[in-house]
């Protein structure tokens, strides 16, 4: 499990940190997962093991788990960047005008983040305070 960690884990989520994910591709990376886990651990699905127990059994987290963990970690160094570099005035930037189109709207990067800081209960105003420790 650690040689998997170590090598597919990684190469799995390279560049995960900016990453805007749908259900779709969550659910498509954690079938992945799990069927690599079960192989590892000799499990059929005629075993009809839980996801949840597999993971149990490996010590292993789910990978929306460890996407949400590095964007995380990715936002708390942009956030205690100094104003001049260029991710953290990406980040912190507005457009002065246009608009987004009418209809349903794709997933953007800051929505991404929000949604990663709702997950873990951190509010945005307290952010720059959280990352700071």
């Amino acid at each position: 499990v650690c040689v998997y960690q170590a090598i597919c884990i990684t190469t799995l989520l390279y560049s995960c940190e900016a990453w805007v994910t749908y259900s779709r591709h969550i659910r498509a990376l954690e079938q992945f997962h799990i069927r690599c886990l079960q192989r590892i651990l000799g499990i059929t699905w005629r075993d009809r093991v839980p996801h949840s127990e597999v993971l149990s059994k490996t010590n292993c987290r789910t990978i929306e788990a460890t996407i949400t963990q590095h964007q995380l970690r990715w936002l708390g160094h942009v956030v205690r960047m100094p104003s001049n570099r260029l991710p953290r005035r990406v980040l912190y930037g507005q457009l002065h005008h246009g608009r987004r189109s009418a209809g349903g709207q794709k997933k953007r990067y800051k929505d991404q983040l929000k949604t990663a800081l709702k997950t873990c209960k951190i509010r945005p105003e307290a952010l720059e305070d959280v990352a700071a420790d």
